[in-house]
């Protein structure tokens, strides 16, 4: 099957940065042949809202510092309505508070605006099969901060807990978690607070910090 015969991957860029939105584009057309990319753009985060509400993207690419009411708040509107929509934070820095903030409201991922082509692209098609990714750098200050000993801890977990444990390293809700493993939300709510107290944890972002230290995210 030829190319344009393709089902394009459809991505908007939510960025303040004209020349970065258009070179993104142009990038990612000329990338070579496989399946082709459709890329809008958005300047603000009501116009990133807007667009995603009228129409339909497989992606979006945030910057954390988005104009308007910020890139987390833009991703938590985003996905109450569209939680299928995968998103990934973007910034020129690797502070660990913008990270936090992006994943705690349900980012797939975070980037540095220095990436290659080459990781852009292995950052799309990581969170299309339903995995999270980040930049180098990023997952350095992931372990960095992660408050848990070596992967040994994951033999403290059930089988029941790692599979819930690797289903929401992949950045499913806990009502998708439940649907998939037939159980009530209560029972994933359940387990993820143990999974929480055997790794040392508090919260989702400690969560996915075991989960780079453990080397179970990309």
């Amino acid at each position: 099957m030829c190319a344009s015969r393709l089902t394009p991957v459809r991505i908007l860029v939510a960025d303040n940065h004209r020349v970065i939105r258009a070179g993104i584009r142009v990038l990612l057309a000329e990338k070579g042949p496989g399946r082709p990319f459709e890329v809008e753009e958005a300047a603000t985060t009501e116009e990133a809202i807007d667009k995603v509400f009228s129409s339909k993207f497989d992606i979006v690419l945030i910057e954390y510092g988005l104009p308007g009411r910020g890139g987390p708040k833009a991703t938590e509107i985003i996905l109450k309505r569209r939680p299928d929509i995968r998103i990934l934070g973007w910034s020129y820095t690797d502070e660990r508070v913008p990270v936090e903030q992006m994943l705690n409201a349900g980012a797939k991922g975070y980037l540095l605006k220095n990436i290659e082509l080459e990781t852009l692209l292995s950052a799309i098609w990581t969170v299309l099969g339903g995995k999270r990714f980040f930049s180098n750098e990023i997952a350095l200050q992931l372990m960095a901060h992660a408050p848990v000993s070596p992967p040994d801890r994951l033999d403290l977990l059930t089988d029941r807990e790692k599979l819930v444990f690797r289903l929401i390293l992949e950045g499913l809700p806990d009502r998708e978690v439940a649907v998939r493993l037939s159980i009530s939300k209560r029972t994933v709510d359940k387990h993820r607070q143990r999974l929480m107290a055997k790794l040392g944890v508090r919260n989702a972002v400690g969560l996915v910090q075991a989960g780079v230290k453990m080397g179970l995210v990309v």
